[in-house]
């Protein structure tokens, strides 16, 4: 089996498996995104000066760069950068997503941010000096076409975000607990190095320590956000059963509660474009 043919079928798999236990969310699309952005830009604010990628774009970039953010979500990166490089292009799929990076770009008096609405890769959008796509690429089945038009769409380096070690680790035991099997398991970053070799690019590989955020501002938070990872049903019992779980698992730090682990792995892939 070829290294995009398996990543395709792991995500197919995954993806199959959120549409059974509840139906809708394995199409995980623009109305998936548009009813989570709020929450999801909430829970992200702030977060960006203490990750490590940023460190890693800020040293790839400069006053003369563009940058092109793939799945820019709320922007955390994007506007992160924007006032230390020419031009920001942010593309998301959701136009909640897009609407959230443009009001917090007036707020911070950025006028050199674009946001673009659409699904990577049919957008229609210029080359860019870096890019970036952080924590999207699990979830698309075709990775060997979006990575191809990444590239295509990269001047000096590409940058793609993912985990090192999937997050499943930290809530198998509560999956396992109420489906009572593990999960499917996802695509790791060692199945896009695969890939991008099979594209015929040579990629580096950076693991690093990504903090734990401790984003759950009370029980009930926590609760319905795990209710929703865990794919499980809404319903008083469940509800009772994992507040049960979390009040004795979870961590308070600052007013706050995470998980039980201060920091997790991640991987920055990154490539330099190869041009005949």
């Amino acid at each position: 089996m070829g290294a995009s043919t398996r990543w395709s079928t792991l995500v197919k798999a995954r993806l199959a498996e959120m549409q059974r236990l509840d139906p809708g969310r394995g199409e995980v699309g623009p109305a998936f995104w548009d009813k989570r952005a709020k929450r999801f830009a909430a829970a992200m604010a702030g977060t960006a000066e203490r990750d490590p990628l940023l460190a890693r774009l800020r040293r790839a970039t400069g006053p003369r760069s563009t940058l092109l953010d793939v799945g820019a979500g709320p922007g955390r990166f994007a506007l992160a950068l924007a006032p230390r490089v020419e031009r920001v292009v942010a593309v998301d799929s959701s136009a909640v997503m897009v609407e959230i990076v443009a009001r917090r770009a007036r707020r911070l008096r950025l006028t050199n941010v674009e946001g673009v609405v659409g699904a990577w890769p049919d957008v229609d959008v210029a080359p860019a000096s870096v890019s970036v796509c952080s924590y999207v690429l699990p979830l698309i089945a075709d990775a060997k076409r979006f990575l191809r038009r990444l590239d295509a769409c990269t001047i000096e380096q590409a940058f793609v975000y993912t985990n090192a070690a999937s997050l499943d680790f930290l809530t198998d035991p509560l999956w396992r607990h109420f489906h009572g099997k593990p999960r499917r398991l996802g695509p790791t970053y060692l199945d896009l190095v695969d890939v991008l070799a099979e594209l015929g690019i040579p990629a580096e590989v950076e693991v690093v320590e990504l903090p734990t955020r401790p984003h759950h501002k009370n029980i009930n938070a926590a609760v319905k956000a795990y209710r929703d990872q865990l794919l499980l049903p809404d319903n008083p019992a469940v509800r009772h059963e994992l507040r049960g779980l979390l009040s004795s698992w979870l961590v308070e730090e600052k007013g706050r509660l995470r998980p039980p682990v201060r920091s997790t792995p991640a991987a920055i892939v990154s490539w330099r474009p190869q041009r005949d």
